[in-house]
């Protein structure tokens, strides 16, 4: 069985490919995609229960140059619904531009942003509120009192000293 890619993703997959549309037509899907580059991902989608029939899961490095993308083709980039986006949107307080006919229209580091919350959410088990404070930096290294660690050096360096005063005069008393 033939597998369906839609139109605009079977377009990106085929011109990172470097092969004509006419020649995709004539020579198939099968052949299309042994000719693909290794970054592209096309899953398999005429397995049961798979939820983004047809969906290309692209690297992150493989993004199109372009300055906006449509929310249906960030979906199929991330490999999420465009509902999900839209929730994504929601949680992590994102305000995408809108074109002048109200469609969202996102940059590459919204992008990468939501590149971002999928790993967090699906690959790393993190909730929203989790993912959310990831991002923010909450979770990550919190200030450094730099005084407060040199102190400590300090005094581990007067407890080695003292250690090794201890430790000679043990070898001392049981020489003699």
């Amino acid at each position: 069985m033939a597998r369906r890619i839609p139109n605009d993703a079977m377009t990106r997959a085929l011109s990172a490919a470097r092969v004509e549309p006419e020649a995709a037509a004539v020579a198939g899907a099968g052949a299309v995609a042994a000719e693909l580059p290794p970054d592209l991902d096309l899953s398999d989608a005429d397995d049961a229960g798979d939820e983004g029939e047809g969906e290309v899961i692209v690297d992150e490095d493989a993004i199109p140059e372009k300055l906006y993308f449509r929310i249906g083709e960030v979906a199929t980039l991330v490999g999420v619904d465009a509902h999900v986006l839209r929730y994504w949107e929601s949680e992590f307080r994102m305000r995408p531009h809108r074109s002048s006919s109200g469609q969202r229209l996102y940059r590459k580091q919204d992008l990468a942003r939501f590149f971002r919350i999928k790993r967090l959410l699906h690959d790393e088990g993190y909730t929203i509120a989790g993912a959310r404070k990831a991002l923010a930096g909450t979770g990550a290294l919190t200030q450094v009192d730099v005084p407060r660690i040199r102190e400590s050096v300090e005094r581990l360096q007067a407890l080695r000293d003292r250690i090794l005063e201890l430790r000679d005069e043990i070898e001392a008393d049981g020489v003699g």
